[in-house]
């Protein structure tokens, strides 16, 4: 999973979804850790995958 295009979608996805674990774990109920255990496999997932965020270019004014 570490190469090519579905490579970086999977970082950018799994990012996305930590966000939202995130805000889930701050208003989660007492007890319930599910959005922490969530956030926790994220990166898991990003780590052992040796996942990668996309490299961006410089973007080049029209001038």
């Amino acid at each position: 999973m570490t190469k090519g295009p579905s490579a970086v979608f999977a970082h950018d996805g799994l990012r996305e979804a930590m966000g939202w674990y995130e805000k889930a774990a701050k208003i989660r109920p007492e007890g319930n850790d599910d959005a922490i255990l969530r956030w926790n496999a994220c990166v898991r997932a990003i780590k052992d995958g040796g996942l990668r965020p996309r490299h961006h270019e410089a973007e080049l004014g029209l001038e």
